[in-house]
């Protein structure tokens, strides 16, 4: 073969980058396995190299000067270069004696170099190998095509999101009862008389609505800022500024959709144990939705401590906590009195450890057991309020001392109570007595939760779940506190007993009336178990799950504003079960449905069944 062919086919078209790949010096070592007399070499190199290299009698060192002079190759490369080439070639020599290589090969020319020879067809093969190599690391590092390769900066984000589309249908049954209260619109539109006999509002407990639609888009965007901070941002769709749920209903004239900011987040991770989350966030405990509503954020701090690899490798201990305020109050409280009063600050306060470990190989187990204390959600009843003093038409105006102590978010099932203390015009036989309604209780809650998963094969998975929470700050002697912090008289419970003409016969009705036969029927535990059974993972083609599971919840385990805002259309005082399937025909796309179907546990009958049929896709 002559020098110049062989120059032509080792030099053709490649950039400095490909030089780099440690396969390209086997490449070019075996692509120059023939015998060629250093002669040639060195009268085809000699005009290429500078005067002071004098040639070699290796044909791979001679090559490697002439891609160093034509600067297709750095220096100090070409020089790493052929250290790595001569040392593969040397150990190729060593597998193969030389006197059988000697004896296998045809004469030579005096002053010849001997190398292996390589067939035609076994170096096409090397090379086609090396090309599909080298061009996947270009594409993937971005440097194929410079021009076209994006900004440092764009590596850095992730963009994430899904759609949901959604038929629900709500159905009632006919033998519910037709008078429950709509606490939560009374503390949106009133205050309301509802005490003197004014209409109260009342939730649709009979009517089916069935196959609305509705839609859910999130769009999230990942930030690595470096290498202990990072950032995130989601927006999401959503009815209202509810803090459980992102559903828009659509219909309503084709008018367009809200888009509201659902996560804001900065997390640190100073050391590969420790995490802090600031701004608004997924929830950051290990839970179910018979505590906490899926869709729920937490707004404030929290933190992660995992301990687990200084017990054992395959076993995950972790401390979680956090601070959230709730509320901080109206700055400006109340807005049209000259004597401003205190805003009442609400906060969570929770704590959490979990652990996780292996049961053999194919199972494993998760245990959590948290506390949440929620600060200022139990209100008070108002100093002695005087309405009648003031114009009737500058009433609405009026602020009595604990109005900012209102129930927000008000779902249906905790025990509520009117928490203004409204003095009757005593020239007046008309009563008129608005009111707010507020929470009546302490929430303290210890929420126990464990897992079970267990893999019946490559594709086939179990899990059985369990959760359990219990309001241990609930006292029923709470019911009816003395007259500094509420008037039984006129300012009884409503729990899930209520009679709207409790204004004509303030007996009936009232938990705390004297000689009233009504009794409290509300509790504060609930528990939830479920069984998964999932093929492959749920958003790979051909992957499903089923699950099967049943709720028991009493009106004040937790804080009706933040469950599951699905079973028994949200709230609190419910017991039922959950039956649900899903499957994906193509890779990040599912179908599935969900049926749930839930009674009230006490008061008056109220049973809701809920059926749910979704197409999901993520990106």
């Amino acid at each position: 073969m002559k020098h110049q062919n062989l120059h032509k086919e080792l030099i053709m078209p490649a950039s400095a980058r490909w030089m780099k790949s440690a396969k390209l010096a086997q490449f070019l070592l075996l692509a120059s396995s023939v015998m060629v007399p250093a002669s040639a070499w060195a009268q085809g190199t000699a005009s290429a190299l500078p005067a002071a290299a004098a040639p070699s009698e290796s044909a791979m060192v001679n090559l490697v000067r002439l891609l160093v002079a034509q600067k297709l190759i750095k220096k100090e490369e070409g020089e790493a270069l052929m250290g790595q080439a001569l040392a593969e070639a040397e150990q190729a020599r060593a597998a193969v004696p030389v006197r059988q290589a000697q004896a296998e090969l045809p004469g030579a020319a005096p002053g010849s170099i001997r190398v292996p020879y390589i067939p035609e067809t076994v170096r096409a093969q090397i090379r086609e190998e090396l090309k599909t190599e080298v061009l996947a690391q270009a594409r993937t590092e971005g440097w194929a095509a410079p021009d076209n390769a994006s900004p440092e900066w764009v590596k850095r984000i992730k963009l994430s999101g899904d759609i949901r589309v959604r038929s629900q249908s709500n159905l009632y049954s006919k033998n519910n009862s037709n008078q429950i209260p709509d606490f939560a619109r009374i503390n949106q539109v009133g205050p309301l008389a509802f005490l003197d006999g004014a209409p109260l509002p009342t939730l649709n407990s009979t009517q089916d609505r069935a196959s609305r639609l509705e839609v859910r888009a999130r769009l999230g965007v990942d930030v690595h800022i470096n290498d202990i901070m990072a950032a995130g941002l989601m927006l999401a769709t959503g009815n209202d500024n509810s803090p459980i749920s992102t559903n828009q209903n659509l219909g309503g004239g084709l008018a367009k959709r809200d888009i509201w900011l659902d996560q804001a987040w900065l997390r640190l991770r100073p050391t590969a144990e420790t995490e802090f989350l600031l701004g608004r966030f997924a929830n950051p405990f290990v839970s179910t939705d018979l505590l906490f509503d899926d869709d729920l954020r937490f707004d404030g701090v929290s933190t992660k401590i995992e301990l687990g690899k200084f017990v054992r490798d395959d076993m995950t201990i972790s401390v979680r906590g956090g601070v959230f305020p709730l509320d901080f109050g109206d700055p400006n409280y109340p807005a049209n009195d000259f004597n401003k009063r205190n805003a009442r600050e609400r906060w969570l306060f929770s704590g959490q450890v979990a652990l996780g470990a292996p049961l053999g190989n194919s199972a494993s187990i998760r245990v959590a057991a948290a506390y949440h204390a929620f600060k200022n959600l139990r209100a008070n009843v108002s100093e002695p309020c005087a309405l009648y003093q003031t114009p009737s038409e500058f009433r609405s105006g009026v602020v009595c001392s604990t109005d900012n102590q209102r129930a927000t978010f008000l779902r249906k099932g905790n025990t509520v109570f009117g928490i203004r203390d409204i003095v009757l015009d005593p020239d007046s036989r008309t009563p008129n007595s608005p009111q707010y309604v507020g929470l009546l209780f302490d929430y303290r809650i210890v929420n126990l939760n464990a897992e079970l998963s267990y893999n019946l094969n490559d594709n086939f998975k179990l899990i059985a779940n369990g959760d359990y929470v219990k309001n241990i700050a609930f006292k029923r002697s709470d019911l009816c506190r003395n007259s500094k912090n509420r008037v039984s008289g006129s300012n009884p419970p409503y729990n899930n007993v209520f009679d709207p003409i409790a204004g004509a016969d303030p007996i009936r009705g009232n938990l705390c009336a004297a000689g009233s036969t009504t009794s409290f029927t509300g509790g504060n535990q609930g528990y939830m178990g479920t069984l998964t059974v999932e093929h492959d993972s749920l958003f790979k083609r051909g992957g499903w799950q089923a699950k099967f599971g049943y709720r028991y919840l009493e009106s004040d385990a937790v804080v009706d504003a933040y469950t599951d805002s699905d079973f028994h259309l949200g709230g609190t005082n419910a017991k039922g079960y959950t039956i649900s399937a899903k499957a994906s025909m193509f890779d990040n796309m599912t179908i599935g449905a969900r049926w749930l179907s839930a009674n009230e546990i006490s008061g008056e009958p109220f049973r809701i069944d809920v059926l749910q049929a979704d197409l999901e896709v993520k990106f």
